[in-house]
C-alpha cells in the first residue's frame, strides 16, 4: 500500500508521542515560566525572584523521621526558629496546599492560552473489507486540520483531507482524492471585538497575579503563625521551669513551717496552710506540664512533622528577646494605613476584581446583542485520482453568506447581564468593606503594639517588687511579724509575675510583626520561608533609639 503525506504525519506522530513524564515536565515548564513572569507584575517590580517548585522533597524531613520511627527509634529533633521556618515550609500540609493552588490557577492558564494559539490535529482512519476468506478493498481516509481564534472573533479553520481507496477485485491501481479547505466565521455584532473574544483568557492571565497575590500574603501571615506557635511553646516551658521552681520553693517554705510549728514559733492552721500552698503548686506543675506537651504536639502538626519524635526548641530565643526589650512606634495613624492602603495585596486583587466585574457586565451586554456572522469558505479539489498534491485551482468551490440572530428570546442572557451589574455592586461593597477593615485592623494593630509595649514594662516592675516583697516577707515570717498567708501570696504573685513578663514579651514581639505583616512590609525570604532576624532587631533597636530621642526632647522642653 502506498502511503500519503498525512498518512505518514500521523504515523510519526503516534511513535513520537510523549511519555506521561515528559507531558509532566513540560506542564511544570510552563507554569514556571509563567509565575515567574507574572511576578513582578503581581508584587511591584522590586519583587525578589521566589524559587517556586510543586513538588514536596522526595526526601523530607518528615519522611527521614517516619523511617527511624518505623524501625523503633524515638528521634529527637532540635530546631532553631529560622530553622522551625524551614522546615514548615518544606514538610507542612498547609503551605503544600497553597503551593498546589498557585500551580494550578498557572496551569489553567496554559489552557487558556492554547485555547487562543494554532491548534493542529491530525488523523487517519484505514479499512480493509472483503468477503470470506478474501480482501476486496482497502480504504485510507487521512487529514490535517488546523484551527485558530482571532482577537477579531473570527474562527478560521484549515484543513487537508486526502482519501486513498484501491479495489482488489478488479485488478486496478489506487484511486486517491484530496480536498484543500479554508472557513472563516468573523462575528460582526454580538461576539466581536477582543475584550468578549478574549475574556476568557484575559480572566486566566488575571487569575495567575491574584494567585500570586495570595500565594504571597498566605507565606507572610504565616510566617508569623509559625513565629507565633514557637515562642507560644517556649512560654509553656517557661511557665513549667516557673512552676518547678515555685513547688519547690514552697516545699522548701513548708519544711521551714513545719520547723516553726514544732518549735512553737507557727500556729498549727499556718503550717497546713504552707502544705496546701505546696500541693496546689504541684497540680499546677501538673496541669502546666500537659499543656506544654499539648502546645508541643501542636506545633509539630503545623509543621507537617510526625507526633512520635521529641521535639526541642531554642530557649535562648526568649533571653534574646528580653535582652531586646521593647520600644514605641514612631509610625502615626494616618502613615501606617496610608502604607497599608497602598502595599496591602489583598487590596490590590479585590481593586482589580472590582475592575473584573465592570468587564464582565460589558461581556455580558454584548450578549444581547444580534447576532450578524459572516462566513467564507473555500474548497480545493484535486485534479484527477491519481496524483494527491495537485489541486485544480480553477475548479476552486467558493462560498460567502451572512447568517443574522434576531434577539426575539434573550431571557437567558438577560439573566446573565443583570446578574452581572448585581455582582459588580457586590464587588464594589466587598472592596469598600475591605479597605475599612484594613484601616480598622491597621489602628487596632499600632493600638496594641503600644499597649503590649505598656504591658510589658509594667510587667517588669511587677516582677521587681513581687520578687523584694517575697525576700521582705520570707524575713518577717521567720521574725514572726507576719502570717504565712502573707508570704504565701507574695509567692503566689512573684510566680503570676514571673509568666506575665513572658506572655507580655512574646504578645509584643508576635504583634509587632503581625503588624510588618499587615503593612506588608515582612519579607519572607527567596526560598521556602525564612525571616532576617538582624534587619528585624536592627528595626526594633531603631524604634528604642528614636523613642529615647523623643524622650531626651521633651525633657528639654
Amino acid at each position: 500500500m502506498k502511503p500519503t503525506c498525512a498518512s505518514l504525519l500521523v504515523i510519526a506522530a503516534g511513535i513520537l508521542s510523549c511519555s506521561p513524564e515528559s507531558y509532566r515536565r513540560e506542564a511544570d515548564d510552563e507554569v514556571y515560566e509563567i509565575l515567574a513572569d507574572k511576578r513582578s507584575p503581581a508584587l511591584g517590580e522590586e519583587a525578589a525572584a521566589v524559587n517556586f517548585s510543586v513538588e514536596a522533597p522526595k526526601s523530607s524531613l518528615r519522611a527521614q523521621l517516619l523511617d527511624k520511627i518505623s524501625k523503633g527509634e524515638r528521634p529527637v529533633l532540635e530546631l532553631s526558629l529560622a530553622e522551625a521556618l524551614r522546615v514548615a515550609a518544606e514538610n507542612s500540609r498547609e503551605f503544600q496546599d497553597q503551593r498546589e493552588r498557585l500551580y494550578l490557577s498557572a496551569l489553567a492558564l496554559t489552557g487558556q492560552r492554547n485555547r487562543y494559539s494554532t491548534i493542529f490535529g491530525a488523523g487517519n482512519d484505514t479499512t480493509v473489507s472483503g468477503v470470506g476468506n478474501d480482501s476486496s478493498q482497502i480504504n485510507t481516509n487521512s487529514s490535517i486540520s488546523a484551527t485558530k481564534i482571532l482577537a477579531s472573533g473570527a474562527r478560521v479553520l484549515g484543513g487537508f483531507v486526502n482519501n486513498f481507496f484501491r479495489v482488489f477485485t478488479s485488478g486496478g491501481g489506487w484511486d486517491t482524492s484530496s480536498l484543500l479547505s479554508l472557513s472563516i466565521t468573523q462575528p460582526l455584532m454580538a461576539g466581536f471585538g477582543s475584550e468578549v473574544t478574549l475574556e476568557p483568557l484575559t480572566q486566566a492571565e488575571r487569575n495567575v497575579i491574584y494567585s500570586v497575590r495570595n500565594y504571597e500574603r498566605f507565606r507572610r501571615t504565616f510566617c508569623v503563625d509559625i513565629v507565633q506557635e514557637y515562642l507560644q511553646v517556649l512560654e509553656q516551658e517557661n511557665n513549667l521551669e516557673n512552676a518547678v521552681e515555685n513547688t519547690a520553693s514552697l516545699t522548701a517554705s513548708r519544711e521551714r513551717s513545719e520547723a516553726m510549728q514544732k518549735a512553737g514559733r507557727l500556729a498549727k492552721f499556718q503550717a497546713d496552710q504552707t502544705r496546701q500552698s505546696e500541693l496546689a503548686a504541684k497540680d499546677a506543675e501538673i496541669t502546666t506540664r500537659a499543656r506544654l506537651q499539648t502546645a508541643n504536639d501542636r506545633f509539630k502538626i503545623t509543621l507537617g512533622l510526625p507526633l512520635e519524635i521529641d521535639l526541642k526548641l531554642d530557649a535562648g530565643v526568649v533571653e534574646r528577646l528580653t535582652e531586646l526589650g521593647v520600644a514605641k512606634l514612631t509610625l502615626s495613624d494616618d502613615e501606617a494605613v496610608g502604607l497599608a492602603l497602598s502595599r496591602r495585596l489583598d487590596l490590590l486583587n479585590s481593586h482589580d476584581m472590582v475592575e473584573d466585574a465592570e468587564r464582565g457586565v460589558r461581556v455580558a451586554a454584548d450578549a444581547l446583542k444580534m447576532g450578524l456572522d459572516l462566513t467564507a469558505a473555500v474548497d480545493v479539489p484535486t485534479e484527477n485520482n491519481k496524483n494527491p498534491f495537485k489541486f485544480a485551482w480553477d475548479k476552486v468551490e467558493w462560498q460567502v453568506g451572512l447568517g443574522i440572530d434576531l434577539p426575539l428570546n434573550r431571557v437567558p442572557e438577560r439573566n446573565v447581564y443583570r446578574q452581572s451589574m448585581i455582582a459588580l455592586s457586590a464587588e464594589k461593597r466587598a472592596d469598600s468593606l475591605l479597605r475599612d477593615n484594613i484601616t480598622l485592623s491597621i489602628r487596632g494593630s499600632l493600638r496594641n503594639v503600644e499597649a503590649a509595649a505598656n504591658n510589658y514594662r509594667n510587667r517588669e516592675l511587677q516582677l521587681q517588687l513581687s520578687d523584694e516583697r517575697v525576700k521582705s516577707t520570707k524575713l518577717l515570717l521567720e521574725a514572726g511579724r507576719v502570717q504565712a498567708r502573707d508570704y504565701l501570696d507574695a509567692q503566689a504573685d512573684l510566680n503570676q509575675a514571673k509568666n506575665s513578663l513572658i506572655s507580655a514579651l512574646i504578645t509584643y514581639v508576635v504583634d509587632r510583626l503581625g503588624l510588618l505583616r499587615d503593612l506588608e512590609m515582612l519579607e519572607v525570604g527567596e526560598t521556602g520561608l525564612s525571616l532576617d532576624f538582624e534587619a528585624l532587631r536592627q528595626w526594633m533597636e531603631e524604634g528604642k533609639k528614636a523613642e529615647e530621642k523623643k524622650d531626651e526632647e521633651e525633657k528639654k522642653k
